[in-house]
């Protein structure tokens, strides 16, 4: 029972984390997640693990939305 709580919660923790940088785009998400001390490993690695899943283009659009904002 444990080890499917651990599951359930690591899935919503990932859907968490892609749901707010659809929104924000990558840059305003990486600062959303610092400004609420959620920066404790490694920050590439840490995107990196995000956006694996993201093509180039999707990844391209986030920067310019995140622009204009």
């Amino acid at each position: 029972m444990l080890n499917y709580c651990l599951k359930m919660e690591k899935k919503v923790i990932v859907e968490g984390v892609e749901a707010v940088f659809k929104r924000l785009g990558p840059g305003k998400a990486i600062k959303f997640f610092q400004s609420m001390g959620l920066s404790k490993g490694d920050s590439v690695k840490e995107i990196e693990s995000i956006t694996e899943k993201m093509s180039k283009e999707d990844i391209m659009k986030g920067i310019r939305k995140s622009r204009r904002a």
